[in-house]
């Protein structure tokens, strides 16, 4: 009975132990659970505070508004003095969305470079007239309107990608690119800098350089004239080009890739010309180059060589006018193909003429296009050093 009595007693302690154990583990996790609350609401409030911190970080800069010659002008730019009309700038950066607008007249000169970020403006309305001069690099951003004469006597030109250019763009010796999508409505002029266009790009005026390389991947609505005495002035047009006149070059070759089409005449005085497969020119004439027009081509005009130069025309292509070698010169013509004038070598060439190539009995109505006069203007030194003068010894 007394060791029953002694295990109950055992028993009951142990139970009060437990009690209290549970009573102080019940207190400890309130405690803990009160604590988490606490850090709860704490973040809850700063996710309330970051809120509008986080909505202000996404919305934009906002774009600046500048206005040539009586409004604010960009940091970089004071008017000359005794000229209301121009302006000097250091550098001329324009952010995203950044418009200039011109009320009257202004030429801007930039000494350093010209660059603008996607989707600016520079004299958007066209209403006054304005004169770019960068003397260095120019860049236009994406989606970038700009209507002004630039030029730029050292420095290169890129209009980015979906760019809008309306105006003249001259350069001595700087390389002018122009992006896919863009569109220059103006003349394009270089003494010696490269001309580089883009596959979807147009240009809507002429092309004209000294001594620099064109090369065009997109369209071109006027001519293009490559008029230097080098090897360097040599003309490309990429596969699929288009360019909707003539080409004329001194010395440099001519290469028309691949289903291009060139509505007016290719002229050269002393390079080749070589036609790919599938393309369309006007008449071609050289006058110490060979002539090579590819397989499955269509010439409407005729295919003339002076002095000296091979003529062959590719299986399957169509010439319109005649085939001519007024000198010493192979002339080639293709299987299949048919040329609706006359064939003639006049003096020492030598006439091939392939299975199923049909080919005129007498030359008819077409002429050759080397009445072209290629002659490259001389530059007068005396006004180029005058006009170097003046730019570097401009005050800003």
């Amino acid at each position: 009975m007394i060791k029953h009595l002694k295990a109950f007693e055992s028993l009951t302690a142990h139970e009060d132990l437990a009690g209290h154990f549970g009573a102080g583990l019940q207190r400890s996790t309130g405690r803990f659970k009160d604590c988490w609350l606490r850090v709860a609401r704490v973040r809850s409030w700063m996710s309330v505070l970051a809120l509008p911190l986080l909505l202000l970080a996404g919305l934009p800069a906002q774009a600046a508004n500048y206005t040539f010659p009586d409004g604010k002008l960009p940091s970089s730019c004071t008017a000359q003095l005794f000229k209301p009309s121009s302006f000097t700038c250091r550098t001329l950066t324009l952010g995203e969305g950044d418009t200039i607008s011109i009320s009257s007249p202004v030429t801007i000169m930039v000494l350093g470079a010209l660059t603008t970020s996607a989707s600016s403006r520079i004299n958007a309305t066209g209403s006054s007239n304005l004169t770019l001069v960068v003397i260095g690099v120019t860049t236009l951003g994406k989606g970038t309107l700009v209507k002004a004469d630039l030029s730029s006597p050292l420095g290169a030109i890129t209009l980015g990608e979906d760019s809008s250019f309306t105006g003249t763009i001259e350069t001595s010796i700087g390389a002018i690119n122009v992006e896919k999508g863009s569109t220059i409505t103006g003349s394009i002029t270089t003494t010696a800098g490269a001309v580089t266009t883009s596959p979807g790009s147009l240009v809507k005026g002429d092309i004209v350089t000294q001594a620099g390389v064109i090369m065009i991947g997109g369209e071109v609505d006027g001519k293009i004239n490559s008029l230097g005495s080098s090897l360097a002035g040599a003309v490309t047009v990429n596969d699929g080009g288009v360019i909707n006149g003539s080409v004329v070059t001194g010395v440099g070759a001519v290469l028309v890739g691949s289903n291009s089409s060139i509505s007016g005449s290719i002229v050269t005085a002393a390079g080749s010309v070589t036609v790919g497969v599938g393309s369309s020119t006007g008449g071609i004439a050289t006058n110490g180059g060979a002539i090579l027009v590819g397989p499955d081509s269509n010439v409407s005009g005729s295919l003339c060589s002076g002095t000296a130069g091979a003529i062959t025309v590719g299986n399957r292509t169509t010439v319109s006018g005649n085939v001519t070698s007024k000198n010493i010169g192979v002339v080639t013509i293709g299987a299949n193909a048919q040329v609706a004038g006359a064939v003639t070598v006049v003096k020492h060439g030598v006439k091939l003429i392939f299975d199923g190539a049909v080919v005129g009995v007498s030359e008819n109505s077409s002429q050759c296009a080397d009445d072209v006069v290629v002659t490259p203007p001389v530059p007068d030194p005396s006004i180029q050093s005058r006009e170097w003068r003046q730019i570097y010894m401009r005050k800003p």
